[in-house]
């Protein structure tokens, strides 16, 4: 079944946000100079803690491969139904790794399991809950995982909250195509009547009550996906979630 095509609006919400974590070593002073430390692999603690930086949400970790480098590829289903991952991502701190991090000295090399690497994994902040999965990983998997973290995580169930988010974001998508039939009648009557045709200011003011509605209902999308974490931390998470600090 082929996906449907969100329209404009609507894919303003369907998109990842990705942090690139890049640990900066320790400098030490040597005669006359400065010079950095060998760099050395963390310890899987430590590695999280820093790839978590400030953000309080769980984790989305995709590690980045010849093939895949600088695309999605690993996490999305080319053809496939996304509009899922995207919405269950919002309520992940995702997160990219370089190529070269399952070379030993690397500071997020424990990250990973040495036998067997995991292309992508989720797991809770601290990387307990850690769920492995590969680039071949089917929807239903990747869903389960990431609903089992987010669980862990968060005071409330998201998936319901996902169902809400899509009942607007089809609600958008019939705001969006009635916009684009405003503008072609304003083009048109524009043409045969000219800008003082009362018929023209009426469409204006149709198109303004159109976009006001798009706006508010953007506004309540961002509102109904911030969900309180578990663990005492108050702070919420969603759209708009803080970045990574380090």
């Amino acid at each position: 079944m082929t996906p449907r095509e969100r329209g404009q609006s609507a894919k303003t919400v369907l998109k990842l946000a990705w942090d690139y974590p890049s640990y900066t070593e320790e400098v030490v002073a040597t005669t006359g100079s400065v010079a950095k430390k060998a760099r050395r692999a963390l310890s899987k603690e430590d590695a999280f803690l820093y790839v978590a930086g400030n953000d309080p949400r769980p984790l989305l970790v995709l590690r980045e491969c010849k093939t895949c480098n600088g695309t999605d590829d690993a996490l999305l289903s080319k053809g496939g139904d996304n509009e899922k991952t995207f919405l269950l991502s919002t309520w992940f701190h995702c997160v990219k790794l370089p190529v070269d991090v399952l070379t030993p000295e690397h500071p997020f090399y424990e990250m990973f399991n040495h036998e067997d690497p995991e292309h992508l994994f989720v797991a809770s902040r601290d990387g307990s809950q850690k769920v492995l999965l590969q680039s071949d990983t089917s929807r239903t998997e990747l869903w389960d995982a990431m609903g089992k973290v987010l669980t862990a995580s968060y005071a409330k169930d998201p998936q319901p909250v996902v169902k809400q988010v899509q009942k607007s974001l089809d609600r958008l998508d019939v705001l969006d195509e009635r916009l684009l039939d405003l503008r072609s009648k304003k083009g048109e009557l524009f043409e045969t009547e000219g800008a003082d045709s009362p018929k023209l200011r009426k469409i204006n003011l149709e198109i303004d009550e159109t976009q006001k509605e798009i706006a508010a209902i953007l506004d309540q999308v961002a509102k109904t996906a911030k969900l309180e974490l578990k663990a005492g931390d108050a702070r919420q998470a969603g759209p708009g979630a803080a970045k990574a600090g380090r």
